[in-house]
Parts: C-alpha cells; sequence; structure tokens
C-alpha cells in the first residue's frame, strides 16, 4: 500500500523527525505508511523557502502529508486548509499541528480525495507537493481541479523533481492557466507557479 492509499496497512513505527523551515525550528511526529517518514522531503523543503506569502492569504495545502508545508506557514498567512487521502497522514497532521503549539483558530485539516472536502471554499494560494507515484493523472487533476478553488490573482504552487516530468507538467500548467514560472531549480527540484488571471 502507498502513502496516497487512504487506509495504510503498514505496520506502525512512529519517530520524529525535525528541521529549519523559513528560519524557524519545527519537530514532527511521523510513521510508516506516509511521505517521507525518515526526515522532511528535500522537494517540501525547497518548496517551503520559495513561497511568497502575505498575512491575508487563506492557503490550502493539498496532500499535506504529516503538515510541513502547513504547520510551517500558518503564522505568516491568514488561514491554512490541509487535505489528504492518507488517514494516517492527517492523524499525524492534528498532532503536529498541537506539537508545533500553533492554533486551531486558523488551521483545518480534512481527510479526504484531494479537493473533496474543500469544494465550496475560495483560497488565495494552493501548495501541493504532488504524490509522483500516483501517476500524472492524478498530478494534472491538483493543477486542473485547483483552478476554481483559486481567488482572482490567486496562485498554485508545486514542486516536482525534473527527472519526473518537470518540463511536462510546466506546459500543461500553462495549458490550464496561460501563464506558468519557474521559480527556482534547486537540488534536481522545480518550484512551479501559475496565476489565475483574467486574461485566459
Amino acid at each position: 500500500m502507498h502513502y496516497f492509499s487512504e487506509n495504510p496497512d503498514s505496520k506502525h513505527d512512529e519517530s520524529t523527525v525535525s528541521g529549519i523551515l523559513r528560519g524557524k525550528k519545527f519537530s514532527f511526529n511521523t510513521d510508516r505508511g506516509v511521505f517521507s517518514p525518515k526526515k522532511i522531503d528535500k522537494g517540501t523543503i525547497i518548496l517551503v523557502e520559495e513561497l511568497e506569502l502575505s498575512k491575508s492569504d487563506d492557503v490550502l495545502d493539498v496532500g499535506c502529508g504529516y503538515g510541513v508545508i502547513g504547520i510551517s506557514i500558518v503564522d505568516e498567512v491568514n488561514s491554512v486548509t490541509m487535505t489528504d487521502v492518507n488517514n494516517r497522514s492527517v492523524s499525524l497532521t492534528r498532532k503536529n499541528v498541537k506539537l508545533n503549539g500553533k492554533s486551531e483558530k486558523n488551521i483545518e485539516v480534512f481527510q479526504g480525495d484531494l479537493y473533496e472536502k474543500v469544494k465550496n471554499k475560495k483560497y488565495s494560494l494552493i501548495i501541493s507537493n504532488p504524490p509522483i507515484k500516483a501517476g500524472k493523472e492524478l498530478i494534472h487533476k491538483i493543477i486542473s481541479e485547483g483552478h476554481d478553488l483559486l481567488n482572482e490573482n490567486g496562485s498554485i504552487w508545486v514542486v516536482i523533481q525534473t527527472k519526473h516530468g518537470a518540463k511536462s507538467l510546466t506546459k500543461f500548467m500553462e495549458e490550464i492557466y496561460g501563464n506558468v514560472e519557474t521559480v527556482t531549480i534547486s537540488g534536481g527540484y522545480r518550484v512551479l507557479k501559475s496565476l489565475k488571471t483574467d486574461k485566459e
């Protein structure tokens, strides 16, 4: 069973990982059956460090894993919503919100498939480190279905390994949004960003 399964059946092996993100130290409970259980994923770190945030932003983290992105940026934005299909990931995210002393007033965590639990909401940023092993179709759904959940001039940010189809994903984002920016190329990863504009 993969980390993008709803109910991973691997035996529990809980541990804690720590790291510096946006100049602050965070710790996260992890477990088998979730993405990158032994260390904070390199692509996630690169993505988090590149994000352009404002205090008025309402952010959606799709495929949140054990909550690294949302928890590390919540103090810089208005609200964070995190969603993941994996029950174990969602449970860990809720624990990690408390572990890192974050207020549940501006954090929501949902278990559900992609945007299933947040379809009636709007966001200024959608952020994702998509599950490459789940296949191109799922990654394309994150990009295309996210469009309707963004406010005007909202943006979608993703990180992908260059060798895992970054160029074709860049092209797809351009097709859906009418624009795409390669924010950075670092350590074998690319951070890509598209804006929702009225020029599409």
